[in-house]
């Protein structure tokens, strides 16, 4: 039953503590969520887009950061994608109807590490958002959502954070909050 109630709580509580901590954000700003593909869908579908907005994402990307940015073809957005994820490849694809930048932070096929701060860097002074998929870095790679300029970030725990599968780290930047409607 419930017995325990009050500590399950300050256990979840500490969890997103830790991970704010990890990441370089607030607790007020992580959820705790079962994967990465989940708090990348809530970005997908939990925006409000317009018709002819457009998304920026790359050839080398997981399904999980692929998928759900297609689908939002059949609502009028455009899915750009860049060869890589890096600068040179992706500011030619940024226009005035850009809405999102994302990338993975780590290619899962072979490696490629994504300079985040410098994509960052871009998607703010293009003022874009800038959503990462962090699964193959956070835990093993220094991770600092607020210098990268990091917008949302999603991350499963069962690959560098040693934790089990069903327990990700879902960052929102508190200014971005409002722009989500997740049900």
């Amino acid at each position: 039953g419930a017995l325990h109630w009050g500590e399950w709580y300050a256990e979840h509580a500490g969890v997103r503590e830790s991970a704010a901590r990890l990441i370089g954000a607030e607790a007020k700003e992580i959820a705790i969520i079962k994967n990465t593909s989940e708090g990348l869908s809530f970005v997908a579908q939990g925006m409000r887009w317009d018709e002819r907005d457009n998304v920026v994402t790359t050839g080398v990307e997981f399904p999980s950061n692929w998928t759900p940015w297609k689908r939002l073809e059949q609502r009028g957005v455009e899915c750009r994608v860049a060869g890589l994820p890096a600068v040179e490849h992706i500011e030619p694809l940024i226009d005035k109807r850009t809405r999102l930048v994302t990338v993975s932070s780590v290619a899962f096929h072979n490696g490629f590490t994504a300079d985040l701060h410098a994509i960052g860097e871009l998607c703010a002074s293009s003022d874009v958002l800038f959503c990462v998929d962090a699964i193959q870095s956070v835990g093993v790679l220094p991770t600092d959502v607020r210098a990268a300029k990091i917008d949302f970030l999603s991350a499963d725990g069962h690959k560098w954070l040693c934790g089990p599968e069903g327990a990700g780290v879902f960052y929102v930047a508190a200014e971005r909050l409002e722009e989500l409607e997740v049900v």
